[in-house]
């Protein structure tokens, strides 16, 4: 399919129609066709008409690549969805307020002139509860902005700690305790903020330059015809990127190995690309990255403990040894996303996307299965996007 391309003075529009349910496997397809990319010229109408729902990770993607267009004063604008109900869940979601914000601009220049009078047309003016008593919690939890997107500034260290104290505040909200209490695959309901949240956000404060941090999360119950029903919470920051701070260490330094792993997991590591023939390797996490390591190289080592871009010397204790807990903030992310809730986490960098998971093939070795995607036409985003997709259960 050829993008929809038409000459308006001297500008090139592209059109990108997102359809009726806008997830990520629907967004990067679309976006593969309609030849989107963050460094083209093109005005690029994001076009919602036909949508109906949202993925909060796809909302918080398209507001990354949104980012990294705006950042390269490319334009981008949004045509918004003609059923009520489904301009009421991007109002209600916060991701009109979100982009405005990316942007730096106000509303009615992000949207296609037809659609700036209907902008407040699905702001709610009330609560009308719908279906079971589960649906109706989670619809009030969507109501109190417990789910949804919300967005930070990172301008100062206060600014920083303001968003680790709201973010904290929500995720133990009685009701979403008692949710997470009864629909996730663990008893550990206090770990969704105590880990999942506080490890993400201590690695969005470790990346230099960020301005700008969105959290979005939303809850889905499982039920008939739902598949691969999750607790999500998505955390994109417009800083530098986990690939670009390791790659400094290792220029300036030679190493970004700062203290030994205090545990040794194994990794099959899946890499897919395209034209890409690579075989599966194993790998362990005592593993170090070198300055000749390409990025899927450098993102994969981001995971392993006692890797870290921090400059200078590690203290060490009296006796001389080493905090063995150092570098390890996604190290317990992801083994409390996958070992405890039983999960998969998902780091999106530039062009790449690293999936991390138990390991299914009972002929491996290996405690996880890291998959490395790269090349597949999907555009770039800005900064880092991290997510974890805790599976829930009737």
């Amino acid at each position: 399919m050829q993008p929809s391309e038409v000459s308006v003075v001297t500008r090139t529009v592209r059109e990108v129609p997102l359809g009726e349910t806008v997830d990520l496997q629907h967004l990067g397809e679309v976006f593969r066709q309609r030849g989107v990319r963050s460094d083209d010229d093109a005005l690029t109408l994001i076009d919602f008409r036909n949508s109906r729902t949202f993925d909060v990770v796809a909302l918080v993607y398209v507001l990354a690549m949104v980012g990294s267009r705006i950042a390269g004063e490319r334009l981008t604008r949004f045509r918004l969805p003609l059923a009520v109900g489904a301009l009421d869940a991007l109002h209600r979601q916060g991701f009109l307020q979100a982009a405005c914000l990316v942007a730096r601009t106000p509303l009615p220049v992000l949207l296609a002139l037809e659609d700036v009078e209907r902008a407040g047309a699905g702001m709610r003016t009330s609560s009308a509860w719908t279906g079971d008593a589960r649906e109706q919690i989670l619809q009030h939890l969507r109501d109190k902005r417990v789910f949804g997107l919300l967005l930070y500034p990172l301008d100062s260290e206060d600014a920083k700690l303001a968003m680790v104290r709201r973010e904290l505040g929500r995720w133990t909200e009685p009701l979403a305790l008692a949710l997470f209490s009864r629909h996730l695959k663990a008893s550990a309901e206090w770990d969704v903020a105590r880990v999942i949240v506080h490890e993400i956000l201590a690695n969005v404060q470790e990346h230099p330059h960020a301005s700008t941090a969105v959290v979005a999360s939303d809850m889905v119950l499982a039920r008939d015809g739902v598949p691969e029903a999750a607790l999500t919470i998505a955390v994109w920051d417009d800083g530098e990127s986990i690939i670009e701070t390791l790659r400094g260490g290792l220029i300036s330094r030679g190493s970004v190995r700062i203290a030994p792993p205090p545990t040794t997991d194994t990794f099959r590591v899946h890499r897919r690309g395209a034209g890409s023939r690579e075989a599966d390797t194993i790998r362990t996490s005592t593993w170090e990255p070198e300055v000749t390591s390409d990025d899927r190289d450098l993102l994969l080592a981001s995971l392993f403990p006692g890797i870290s871009s921090k400059s200078g010397e590690v203290d060490r204790g009296d006796d001389g040894s080493y905090d063995h807990f150092l570098g390890c903030g996604l190290y317990f992310l992801y083994h409390h996303v996958i070992d405890v809730f039983g999960g998969a986490l998902d780091i999106y960098v530039g062009g790449i996307r690293l999936t991390v998971e138990a390991e299914d093939d009972p002929t491996s070795s290996a405690q996880y299965l890291v998959t490395l995607a790269e090349g597949l036409g999907t555009p770039k985003i800005r900064g880092n996007l991290v997510v974890a997709r805790l599976p829930t259960h009737a």
